[in-house]
């Protein structure tokens, strides 16, 4: 969680704060002990207050579980990588990520084992990905990567590879983690994100039933 909020209000308050003493200062030459009392107590209240902007913000892009980005910060930010896209002339690669045998985890060893797993599951994302992509879970036991400046599979395919890779170091004898992963490239394979989206699933299941078969 980013400290955005409390830095503003902080601030803010000890601007007015000093505008505030400043003018009685210049009014009747010495400023009064008790503009200095109430002076904590705003503090600790704007710190509050920026507080609960920053929560209010964190939750609003982030998983509460993983604390990676959600769905709708997905959604939202999709225009903005698209429209910096465009103006570079580059490409967006999406991931669509599917735990396999999910459910079978989880009816086996228990939620609290599943919801540890898609946190570990999520780690590893992160640590396959850039800096610069957005890692994302889009609900339940998918994720997605939006990797922008992406112009070739072939790219998305290393990425691919360094999933699998590192999905293997949390893997254990008694359970074996691994992902299905579909592709779909903008603006080539689809305009809109859930076009796109639509696309990568698609190629995730058939991943998925090739594995099954």
């Amino acid at each position: 969680m980013k400290y955005k909020g409390r830095i503003v209000t902080f601030f803010l308050v000890l601007g007015i704060n000093s505008i505030h003493m400043a003018y009685y200062y210049f009014r009747d030459g010495f400023i009064s002990g008790m503009e200095y009392i109430g002076l904590p107590f705003l503090i600790i209240l704007s710190l509050w207050l920026g507080r609960q902007y920053d929560l209010a913000k964190f939750l609003s892009e982030k998983d509460a579980l993983t604390g990676i980005y959600n769905r709708r910060y997905v959604e939202g930010i999709f225009f903005k990588i698209k429209a910096a896209a465009d103006r570079k002339g580059h490409g967006i690669a999406v991931l669509f990520i599917d735990v396999n045998n999910f459910k079978t985890i989880n009816d086996h060893f228990g939620h609290k084992v599943g919801d540890t797993l898609l946190k570990s599951i999520s780690s590893q994302l992160k640590k396959s990905s850039r800096n610069t992509d957005i890692v994302a879970r889009w609900g339940g036991d998918e994720f997605i990567i939006l990797s922008p400046s992406t112009l070739k599979k072939d790219n998305t395919h290393e990425l691919g590879e360094r999933i699998h890779q590192n999905l293997k170091m949390i893997s254990t004898t008694n359970l074996e983690i691994s992902v299905s992963i579909g592709t779909a490239i903008y603006p080539s394979e689809g305009n809109r994100l859930d076009d796109i989206l639509k696309i990568a699933d698609e190629k995730m299941y058939n991943m998925k039933i090739r594995l099954n078969a």
